[in-house]
């Protein structure tokens, strides 16, 4: 069998990358490179971590990650040894132990695959695979400010016209997008950008870009980014709408319970709000929406990962500098401050009703 530590080094070396520049480039410890290709896995907290590392590390070198993991499953499955008692009181022969060691490794390596088939490859999207916290038949504003987002079947899309709001319906998205609007259900091809009109009128009232869809699995939805044409009818409404509604503060407002906080928005009411994150390297990354029991992913360079809340969450981040992370509430977006390489991250992102009746949406740091 061949060594996944012997595979890594040997492509570094083909690529002549010094471990140090490895290291910069992954984000990842030079002891824990040292230490993937010399298959010295005990440094390491958990097999979790060694799998998280050795995916980074082979897409960062060209190898195919799926392979590696695989190898280093297969290792873990024949080092591991045979209890004692279990061979003295039931006398198992060599040559059965051989078999369920054999078997063992069948089973880590079909299951591996398995994996790769119905998790990874379909649409070869990573955003897909960790975006746990989707949730289905909602509902969003759209205006001048692009929004981006997955949607899913069921969910709808409001325009605001200056006479009434026309909606869209999310009617399909596996292989093509579907949405219906009061003229009919019209479709958005993969990386098709399409001034789209809604209101029967003859000129476009918005625009919109398929990113990312499922040629196999309609419940992955599809990644859009969708705006009100500047100069439409719907245009002149999303603008009012805008200067209506929410208003954005200054940060580091001291609030009436004492604490710093920094305000994303002001309304007349609490609504329920998503936090968007994209890594951009390895991160332990936990979270507790609401009254829920906290949730924790490791993930990597390339992984989204989608969380919404009614009115309060707590995040946790291992290494803030390695995220990206985008507020979006009632069909705006803003972008959440990163914190530095290696630190240690607690925010709370919850609303607060003031003693006036006005709700706040803030971050708050957390010690």
């Amino acid at each position: 069998m061949e060594s996944f530590g012997h595979l890594l080094r040997t492509k570094r070396e083909e690529k002549n990358i010094s471990l140090e520049t490895a290291s910069r480039d992954t984000i990842i410890s030079k002891q824990y490179l040292e230490a993937l290709e010399s298959e010295n896995i005990d440094i390491f907290p958990g097999h979790t971590y060694v799998t998280g590392f050795l995916r980074n590390y082979s897409d960062y070198l060209g190898l195919d990650s799926t392979y590696i993991v695989k190898l280093f499953k297969s290792k873990i499955m024949q080092e591991a040894p045979v209890p004692e008692e279990l061979i003295i009181k039931h006398r198992i022969s060599k040559k059965l132990i051989a078999a369920i060691a054999g078997g063992a490794v069948g089973l880590c390596a079909a299951v591996v695959l398995s994996l790769y088939f119905t998790v990874i490859k379909p649409g070869r999207t990573k955003a897909a695979a960790v975006d746990l916290g989707k949730n289905k038949g909602q509902s969003y504003t759209i205006s001048a400010i692009p929004l981006q987002r997955r949607l899913y079947k069921g969910d709808t899309i409001r325009i605001p016209f200056p006479e009434n709001t026309l909606s869209l319906s999310v009617e399909k998205t596996l292989n093509t997008l579907a949405l219906g609007t009061p003229i009919g259900v019209q479709y958005v091809e993969l990386g098709e950008e399409l001034e789209m009109d809604i209101d029967g009128t003859g000129g476009a009232d918005i625009v919109v870009f398929l990113s990312d869809i499922s040629k196999e699995n309609e419940d992955l939805g599809a990644e859009v980014r969708m705006f009100v044409k500047a100069g439409s009818t719907a245009a002149l409404s999303a603008s009012e709408l805008i200067s209506a509604g929410s208003v954005a503060l200054e940060s580091g407002e001291v609030l009436k319970d004492g604490t710093k906080h920094t305000v994303i928005l002001q309304d007349n009411r609490a609504y329920p709000f998503t936090i968007n994150a994209s890594f951009r390297g390895m991160c332990l990354y936990r979270y507790k929406s609401d009254r829920s029991d906290p949730s924790e992913h490791f993930l990597t360079s390339g992984d989204t990962l989608k969380v919404s809340a009614q009115s309060a969450l707590r995040l946790w981040i291992s290494n803030a500098n390695t995220v990206k992370m985008q507020l979006v509430a009632e069909g705006k977006s803003y972008d959440l401050e990163m914190g530095r390489p290696g630190q240690v991250l607690v925010q709370d992102v919850r609303w607060i009703k003031e003693a006036d009746g006005v709700y706040k949406l803030t971050v708050a740091e957390v010690d």
